[in-house]
C-alpha cells in the first residue's frame, strides 16, 4: 500500500511539472545578442576595427559583407544612443561611387532643424580622421536625448564617401526640401589629433560662434584671415580654405548657416595637420600616443554642442548669424583677381605711354645744340596773319609784318 501511495505521489509531480512547463509564457528576447550602448571608448574601438578591415579586405564580396555589419553597427547604437527605433541607412550613388548615409533623429514639434554631421568612412582604421568625429557626435546624442524637449528637430547623420569628395554630403543636401528649415549644420571632423580645437562658422566673427565659444574654455575661433587663397577654387566658394574639404561645405553653399570643428594648428605659414590623417597610421593606437587626452577633448566638445543646442537663445542666434553670412559671389568671386590683374595692366600701360611721350619731347628739345642748330625756324609773317594789302592809318606807306612786330634773329 505504502509502494503503491508512493507511486501515485510521484505520478502527480510529474504531472504537475509538465504542466507547469506546458503552460508556461515562452521566454521573451527583450533585445538582440550585443545590442548594449557602448561608451566612448568602445563604440570608438568598433569603429576603427570595422573601418580597419573594411579597407584590408581584398576582395569586393568580403567588403560588402563587412560594410553591412559597419551600417548595422552604426544603426545599432544610434537606435541606442537617442532611445528610438528610428535609425535609417540612405543609399546614394553616383556616376562613379555609391554608399549610405546613416541618419537617426530626436523629433519635436517644430518644422524646424539642427543637422549634426560626421563623416564615417576613413583610410585605414580613421581613429583621428574621422571616428573621433562620430564619436562626438555619439556623445551628443546622448546628451540631447537626456533632455525632456527641445525646440527643433536634430538629425544625426553620419556620411559616407567624404574622401571621395563630399559625395554623401552632397547628396543628402540635395534631397533636402527646405533650407530654410535648417537652422544650422554642425560638421565634425579629425577633432583629437591636433594641437588646438578649433570652430569656424564663417570667415569672420558671427552670433553663432560666439554663442559656441562661450560654452568653452579650450575652443577657439579659427583665424579669419589665415589659410584663405583668393584666384583658387576648389568646391565654389570663390576663394580656397584649407577647411572647405569637408562635409559642412554643400550645406553653406545653399546658404544654411554652419559650424565646422577640426583640430590642428595655425600659423603665419599655414595650416598644420595631423601627419598620420589619410594613412593607415591614423589608428587608436597612434592616437593614444599623439593626444594621451582624445576622450576627454571628444567628451568635452559633445558638452559644448550639447550646451549650445540647449542655450534658449539658441534658436534666435542661428537666424540671425543666416543675416551675417558672407556674400561668398560678391566677396570671393573668382572674377576678382581677373579684375585686378586687368586693371593692373591699364594703369600700367597708361603710365607706360605717358612716359615714352615725356621721353619724346625730351628727345625732340635736346636734339639741337645751342650754338650751331636751331630747334624752331623764324615763321613768315604770312603764316600766322593775313594781310590785304592796305597800309594803316599811321603808316601809309608799308604793310609789312615789320611795321607791326620786332623780330629779332
Amino acid at each position: 500500500m505504502k509502494k503503491l501511495l508512493l507511486v501515485l505521489l510521484a505520478l502527480c509531480l510529474s504531472l504537475s511539472v509538465v504542466g507547469t512547463v506546458a503552460f508556461a509564457e515562452p521566454e521573451t528576447e527583450s533585445s538582440p545578442v550585443g545590442a548594449e550602448l557602448l561608451d566612448t571608448e568602445n563604440f570608438l574601438s568598433r569603429l576603427c576595427e570595422l573601418n580597419g578591415q573594411l579597407n584590408g579586405a581584398s576582395s569586393q564580396s568580403v567588403k560588402n559583407e563587412i560594410k553591412e555589419n559597419l551600417i548595422n553597427f552604426l544603426k545599432e547604437q544610434f537606435n541606442l544612443a537617442v532611445g528610438e527605433d528610428v535609425a535609417e541607412e540612405k543609399y546614394f550613388a553616383s556616376d562613379t561611387i555609391s554608399g549610405y548615409n546613416i541618419q537617426t533623429k530626436i523629433e519635436s514639434s517644430s518644422e524646424q532643424c539642427v543637422i549634426i554631421g560626421a563623416h564615417y568612412d576613413a583610410v585605414g582604421e580613421g581613429a583621428n580622421d574621422n571616428a573621433c568625429g562620430v564619436a562626438v557626435m555619439f556623445e551628443t546624442m546622448k546628451y540631447l536625448a537626456a533632455q525632456s524637449s527641445l525646440p527643433f528637430d536634430v538629425y544625426f547623420v553620419a556620411f559616407d564617401c567624404e574622401e571621395q569628395g563630399l559625395i554623401g554630403s552632397q547628396h543628402y543636401v540635395n534631397e533636402l526640401t527646405a533650407y530654410s528649415d535648417v537652422l544650422a549644420m554642425f560638421n565634425l571632423d579629425s577633432i583629437a589629433a591636433g594641437k588646438n580645437l578649433y570652430v569656424m562658422c564663417e570667415n569672420k566673427r558671427t552670433d553663432l560662434a560666439d554663442l559656441i565659444l562661450s560654452k568653452s574654455e579650450t575652443l577657439v575661433e579659427k583665424p579669419y584671415a589665415a589659410g584663405v587663397y583668393n584666384g583658387y577654387d576648389t568646391f565654389g566658394y570663390g576663394y580656397d580654405e584649407f577647411v572647405q574639404g569637408s562635409d559642412h561645405t554643400p550645406f553653406r553653399l545653399a546658404g544654411i548657416p554652419v559650424a565646422v570643428f577640426f583640430s590642428g594648428e595655425y600659423s603665419l605659414l599655414g595650416y598644420e595637420e595631423n601627419a598620420e590623417m589619410n594613412t593607415s597610421a591614423d589608428t587608436q593606437e597612434n592616437l593614444a600616443r599623439i593626444n594621451p587626452d582624445y576622450l576627454a577633448r571628444i567628451s568635452d566638445l559633445s558638452d559644448v554642442i550639447g550646451a549650445t543646442l540647449t542655450d534658449e537663445n539658441f534658436v534666435a542666434v542661428a537666424q540671425a548669424t543666416r543675416g551675417q553670412m558672407i556674400n561668398n559671389n560678391a566677396v570671393y568671386n573668382r572674377w576678382w583677381p581677373v579684375i585686378v590683374l586687368l586693371g593692373t595692366l591699364i594703369i600700367l600701360a597708361v603710365c607706360a605711354w605717358l612716359y615714352s611721350r615725356k621721353l619724346q619731347k625730351k628727345a625732340l628739345l635736346g636734339h639741337a645744340e645751342v650754338k650751331s642748330q636751331k630747334v624752331f625756324d623764324k615763321p613768315n609773317a604770312e603764316d600766322i596773319f593775313s594781310f590785304d594789302g592796305k597800309p594803316s592809318s599811321e603808316n601809309k606807306d608799308s604793310s609789312d609784318a615789320d611795321d607791326i612786330f620786332t623780330f629779332k634773329n
